[in-house]
């Protein structure tokens, strides 16, 4: 599948078939997704994989921890308050792209109780629980896609002509 594609076939799904998930293609949609860019090459994240059902009732659940200690041993606060989080967020993304590439759904949950989750799941405290994509193939069919315009979300610096 080419990238246009997968970004254009990704859609936030919350209703899943109760289909299982093949092993092997949770490790393929890993692989691919690790392949995000970081700040140093540090990927200061882990994932947790669940077949619990966080939210959706979806088969499959990754939460998305950052490892803000490991960005922090190069970085200093900056890394531990910001680059760490952006590396979570960005291996995130690339889950959704790959889970599309692999021809299921998935949602974007970052509304949840961390403690919560970091007690289900034994997530040690040095690590930040940052968002959970439930995964799973989609029950419906979605197409409404509204984005905002172009001219709406950009701001293009006005060059001077002296």
């Amino acid at each position: 599948m080419e990238l246009k594609e997968a970004i254009m076939k990704r859609f936030s799904i919350r209703q899943y078939r109760p289909t299982p998930v093949p092993e092997n293609i949770i490790r393929n949609i890993i692989e691919l997704a690790k392949l995000a860019p970081s700040a140093g090459n540090l990927q200061s994240y882990k994932v947790y994989i669940t077949k619990q059902k966080l939210a959706y009732d979806a088969p499959i659940s990754f939460v998305v921890c950052a490892d803000p200690e490991k960005s922090a041993s190069r970085y200093g606060d900056r890394g531990r308050n910001l680059y760490a989080i952006q590396d979570a967020t960005i291996f995130a993304s690339y889950l959704q792209l790959a889970i599309v590439d692999a021809g299921m759904s998935s949602a974007w949950v970052g509304a949840f109780r961390e403690g919560k989750i970091r007690s289900l799941l034994k997530i040690p405290d040095n690590l930040k629980p940052i968002v959970i994509i439930t995964v799973g193939y989609p029950a419906i069919e979605k197409s409404d896609r509204r984005r905002r315009s172009f001219e709406e979300i950009v701001h293009q610096e006005q060059m001077n002509s002296s």
